[in-house]
């Protein structure tokens, strides 16, 4: 149903999605980006809902944590495969679609299920403003994240498949951008619905399918029962049963079976309705199919068969106890567009880990023997742990490698780090798992001690009574200071010692230098410490001349 007619989006080219869904699909044709259709709407929200915000307890009861209960995977896949292994017979509301058609016939009571996928990919930013919860994605934010399974599972679209994507407790929708109250969402519209982007020849047919159980509107609480004992799960698999059954006779959203004057699928004229139960308390543990053996409380289909002419709403094909419709004006005419024949399931549950939104920031002085210190960033996806580890990159900031043991929140740079960059890598942890790691842009050039990139150098004649006369060298590292120290070395420039108080530039060589060589050795200082270099050594000095 698209019970906020005027309201939903008319057709639109998808630019974003274009080619990634000609790849899905496999076929270059017409883009296209559906309506979003079969909306299940709040129970006891009338035939075309208006916009209107929901208590405020709901968003006060957002989680934090973006999870789902215990048994909600297991039990959605259950009832996805207990539909596939009970295919071809006339005991369920599947039974129902059988009696809808387009021109290449009717539909058959033929399902598969083609599995399970869990994607842990974060967030991408909030699209928009549901007004309760902390995170808010758009019907095109939806897709994207479709399509990166899709592609990741190798899956592919068209009119024989279904997509159904369950997200978290603390995630809500719209259908598009704007301050709440503005467009269809969660709180205010609906409680699923399903679409189509992709082609028109090979479309990705798909449901949005958020964790509404909590919120208590989804589900009728008078008549809809939950016989295996989990609220949210049960309150999902009828959602999922209403999209299921209209993306079969109207997959395309407005071209198959559907009244176009209010836009009402067969889901939608029997919504929140169960008729008689076969065993259970209404409101309680009520069921009113078993499928493979199983109990579920599933809302009835709407059939245009039954009498009286005008059809009614019925737990099987050939129901004879129909009861009027809920929602919309039947009965259903059909508008030319395709119905899928068989079809194929799919679940995909998104438990997002972390994601970066800032990345950590490194301050500190860069200097060797001086500390750094990191923050964590900024994450979406209710993180409750971090884990630092720092890395050691190249003076250009590439080439990065773990620090070994470098991993807490501040980190003392050592002499290693001198003429490079190091940078922090951040990783969260949330209930789904770690994140990929967020890397701080790199520090400045780390300042380490001075080191000589060319030797001091000695000049000057090697005479009693004459001088020497000393460069400090050039040095790396801007060096502050200078210490010089003159070195009285043997004969072949070896075993030198120094000299007291030849600390200057310049040297004057005495009587006691006589059959030596000199050397000076320079020290050169900086904030980061100090290093010294030596000079190669003079020419010998000769044995003053007796007279």
């Amino acid at each position: 149903m698209r019970g906020t007619a005027a309201r939903l989006t008319k057709l639109l080219v998808l630019a974003l999605l274009v080619l990634a869904a000609t790849a899905s699909s496999g076929t270059a044709a017409s883009p296209m980006h559906g309506r979003i259709g079969g909306v299940v709407p709040h129970f006891g929200a009338p035939t075309a809902p208006s916009l209107h915000a929901l208590p405020k307890a709901i968003g006060a009861a957002a989680p934090a944590a973006l999870t789902f209960d215990a048994k909600y995977e297991s039990l959605i896949n259950r009832y996805l495969a207990d539909v596939a292994a009970a295919s071809g017979k006339n005991t369920n509301v599947y039974s129902v679609a059988t009696q809808y058609f387009d021109g290449g016939g009717a539909v058959q009571y033929r399902s598969t299920f083609g599995g399970s996928y869990v994607d842990h990919d974060p967030l991408p930013a909030t699209g928009c403003d549901d007004g309760a919860d902390r995170y808010c994605l758009t019907d095109d934010q939806l897709r994207i994240e479709i399509q990166a399974v899709l592609t990741a599972k190798g899956w592919q679209g068209g009119l024989g498949h279904v997509f159904f994507l369950m997200t978290p407790n603390g995630v809500g929708s719209c259908e598009f951008a704007g301050p709440v109250n503005s467009t269809p969402c969660t709180t205010n519209a609906f409680c699923a619905y399903h679409s189509a982007f992709g082609t028109f020849s090979n479309p990705v047919l798909y449901a949005n399918e958020p964790y509404l159980g909590p919120t208590g509107d989804c589900a009728n609480p008078k008549d809809q029962g939950f016989p295996n004992n989990d609220v949210d799960a049960e309150t999902t698999i009828n959602t999922i049963s209403h999209e299921h059954n209209e993306a079969i006779t109207d997959p395309l959203v407005g071209s198959g079976w559907v009244n176009t004057a209010d836009d009402s699928e067969d889901g939608d004229l029997c919504a929140y309705g169960f008729g008689a139960p076969l065993g259970g308390a209404p409101g309680v543990d009520a069921y009113n199919q078993v499928i493979n053996g199983h109990h579920y409380e599933l809302q009835q289909e709407w059939s245009n068969e039954v009498n009286p002419p005008d059809g009614g709403c019925v737990q099987f094909e050939g129901d004879t106890d129909f009861t009027p419709n809920t929602f919309g004006t039947p009965p259903l005419p059909y508008n030319g567009g395709p119905v899928m024949h068989t079809n194929t399931t799919y679940a995909i549950y998104w438990l997002p880990t972390s994601g970066n939104t800032a990345v950590p920031v490194v301050t500190g002085t860069a200097h060797v023997k001086r500390t750094l210190t990191t923050s964590a960033g900024t994450w979406n996806g209710g993180p409750t742990a971090f884990r630092d580890q720092w890395q050691r990159c190249s003076s250009a900031g590439t080439s990065c490698v773990d620090i070994p043991g470098a991993t807490a929140s501040a980190y003392k740079l050592t002499s290693a780090d001198g003429g490079h960059t190091v940078r922090s890598t951040v990783v969260a942890t949330n209930v789904n798992g770690s994140s990929s790691p967020a890397a701080s842009t790199t520090s400045a050039l780390v300042i380490g001690a001075p080191t000589a990139t060319k030797p001091p150098h000695v000049s000057g004649r090697a005479r009693v009574d004459k001088k020497l006369r000393g460069s400090h060298g050039s040095w790396t590292f801007a060096p502050t200071a200078y210490h010089l120290q003159w070195l009285r070395c043997n004969g072949h420039g070896g075993h030198c010692s120094a000299i007291r108080h030849a600390t200057h530039s310049a040297y004057k060589l005495t009587k006691h230098d006589a059959k030596h060589r000199l050397r000076l050795r320079v020290t050169a200082t900086n904030a980061a410490g100090s290093k010294a270099a030596l000079s190669a050594a003079s020419a010998r000095v000769p044995a003053p001349k007796r007279h």
